[in-house]
């Protein structure tokens, strides 16, 4: 071998030689470092110990009294809580129970459970929901479901049994919730509200948090109608807080407690119901000139006779409330209707379009919708607040609105989300005799402006969904004194005042 070669080598394996004893010097000090476990909380480092399993077991076992409160095995360190495994010669060990009191002081312990996450719809807002349990959570939302439909039509549903509707009735097609929920495992903080059984969840599901259940013990001559009125609940609410008595005739036992707490929902159960109901068809009054009779001649020549229809309809429920938007997709005739006629003069004509007919009843107060239509809310209580009108719909959107009596455009305004009246809409009111008014809502163009003159009949707008509505409809509120102006004013039943109903 070369002499050049001999001497590299040499060097090389003295290399090899110093790098294997620095190696092996180094393990030997590295077998001499002692394995111990940091302790972070948050980020922040709180100690460094020996034993990582005696600090959870002492978390654990020291917790009796959160395992006796939700009745569980295990307690486990806070969220945020992390134990780091390291090799050190650094021997400044605390002891397990310094790093369990600085935990404790620092942050709340954590029991095993899971977390509901609601995502409200359009909303960056979120709630959240800590249950033990998910049956628990499973069986308050049937519950919550129970409260606004029948356990037979829930079962149907739920198990895809179809029924076809062939006679007067209804039938649920869909039903869902507004929000997106899920449920994922976690750790939740002991202090934290934490449900562990249905009735509580369930409750609050329907009533909102901290609710003040407020109950009413039936007296001889309470209804359900009666009581709603006492508590400021409509009928259809009282019916959801007690959902054993289905529908508002239900007889009441003397002595027997029900719910009159006022509804707050935290979840939006919706259902679309597809129905077949027969409806009564008014018959309108013409008038036609004779001009063989003398002046001043008037007679009945045909009596009215209404008629009936069965209305194939859908529409939408909202936690219970019916949508103010119904959709007729088709109308069968049962019975024709027979006009009234009488020979006193001709008849003003009106000019109308969209889905129906203009029907002069002849009375003092007009209809303000073509017909067919449908009344789908009442003048009630609805959510502590008086729904002071009625919602009618049916007619669709952009059909013509039509005062109900003769007198003056008071006020035609623009919907305005910065206008105190925004939840409106467009809306129109009209002065009448007596200091009467009547107001027209959501609506989707204006025939009229202030100041005009009109009679009954007259085209003033056009139906719409604008402000706060739910679909397409005519919201029409009848009041005594001015509304929406500032001033003193009672609203007033149409129904019962005007329509006689």
């Amino acid at each position: 071998m070369k002499p050049k070669y001999t001497i590299i080598t040499i060097i090389i394996t003295m290399i090899i030689l110093i790098i294997f004893g620095l190696d092996r010097m180094y393990n030997e000090e590295y077998k001499k470092a002692t394995k111990a476990y940091l302790v972070y909380l948050n980020g922040e480092k709180v100690g460094l110990i020996n034993d990582n399993k005696s600090l959870y077991d002492l978390i654990n076992n020291e917790q009796q009294e959160i395992k006796n409160k939700y009745n569980v095995d295990n307690v486990y360190p806070p969220t945020g809580f992390e134990i780091t495994e390291v090799n050190t010669y650094d021997e400044d060990f605390i002891t397990v129970n310094n790093v369990y009191e600085k935990v404790a002081a620092l942050n709340d312990f954590t029991i095993k459970g899971y977390i509901v996450t609601i995502k409200l719809p359009d909303e960056d807002k979120v709630l959240t929901i800590n249950i033990l349990d998910k049956d628990v959570f499973e069986q308050a939302i049937r519950k919550f479901i129970l409260a606004f439909i029948s356990e037979e039509e829930l079962t149907d549903y739920l198990e895809g049994k179809e029924k076809e509707l062939v006679d007067i009735g209804s039938i649920i097609q869909k039903m869902y919730f507004n929000e997106t929920i899920t449920i994922k495992e976690g750790y939740i903080s002991s202090n934290a509200k934490i449900y562990t059984d249905v009735e509580s969840l369930s409750q609050y599901l329907l009533f909102g948090e901290n609710a003040k259940m407020d109950t009413y013990t039936v007296e001889v001559g309470d209804n359900i109608e009666s009581i709603s009125d006492k508590y400021d609940l409509n009928p259809q609410e009282f019916i959801i807080a007690n959902p054993t008595y289905r529908n508002t005739t239900t007889l009441l036992k003397v002595g027997t407690q029900v719910n009159v707490t006022l509804l707050n929902p935290v979840l939006t159960f919706v259902y679309e119901v597809y129905s077949i109901e027969e409806t009564s068809v008014p018959y309108s009054k013409k008038t036609v000139t004779d001009k063989s009779k003398p002046i001043g001649f008037s007679e009945k020549t045909t009596p009215g006779v209404a008629g009936i229809r069965l209305d194939y309809k859908n529409y939408r429920v909202k936690n219970g409330e019916q949508s103010s938007e119904i959709k007729i997709e088709r109308s069968e005739v049962i019975r024709e209707v027979i006009d009234e006629i009488t020979t006193v003069g001709p008849k003003r004509p009106v000019s109308n379009s969209g889905v129906g007919t203009y029907v002069d009843t002849g009375t003092e107060w007009g209809w303000p919708t073509l017909q067919p239509s449908v009344i789908t809310s009442k003048f009630a209580m609805r959510w502590g607040k008086l729904h002071a009108g009625i919602d009618i719909s049916g007619t669709g959107y952009g059909s013509p609105i039509f005062a109900i009596n003769d007198g003056v455009v008071v006020n035609a305004s623009k919907a305005c989300k910065s206008c105190a009246q925004w939840a409106n809409g467009n809306y129109v009111v009209i002065q009448h005799e007596n200091n009467y008014y009547s107001a027209y809502l959501h609506l989707s163009a204006f025939s009229v402006k202030v100041g005009d003159v009109v009679k009954k009949g007259d085209r003033i707008a056009s139906m719409g969904e604008s402000g706060l509505a739910y679909g397409t409809h005519l919201h029409l509120g009848f009041f005594q004194g001015q509304p929406y102006a500032g001033q003193p004013n009672t609203p007033l039943n149409p129904l019962k005042t005007i329509y006689g109903q």
